[in-house]
């Protein structure tokens, strides 16, 4: 399991940005937040302050979900730097199983994920001290 390391550090950086990309999605919400509370369609509706409401309420929404995938796609990007520095072990196994929420692909990785690191060789490679601070 220790040579697919590198495989699972390759596939964690790309699905990490592949989620990234994913996430410019919500900019969707977040342009039609912007036409709901503009005055153009505040001039139309009867009452322009829900409508600004309710404008500003997916706007909100849009950014928030923004800034959550890109959080999750940056935690990938750093898991797949922490497996190819043979570091943040337990770290790596969390964002695994956040991952698994995602289906097929997060789903797969972490299942992945799950069984690379698992492996007693590899949790001794992880235990392993630095080559700059062997004795």
């Amino acid at each position: 399991m220790k040579r697919h390391l590198s495989l699972l550090s390759i596939l964690h950086y790309a699905y990490g940005a592949f989620v990234c990309m994913s996430g410019l999605v919500a900019f969707v919400l977040i342009f039609l937040g912007l036409f709901i509370g503009s005055d153009l369609v505040a001039d139309r509706g009867g009452d322009g302050s829900m409508l600004r409401f309710v404008g500003a309420l997916v706007q909100t929404g849009g950014w928030v979900i923004f800034a959550v995938i890109e959080i999750w796609g940056l935690l990938n990007i750093l898991s797949g730097y922490w497996i190819s520095r043979r570091r943040n072990r337990t770290a790596s196994q969390v964002i695994a199983a956040f991952n698994c929420l995602s289906i097929p692909f997060g789903l797969a990785l972490g299942i992945f994920t799950f069984s690379a690191l698992g492996d007693e060789e590899v949790k001794q490679e992880y235990l392993a001290l630095p080559q700059g601070y062997r004795i």
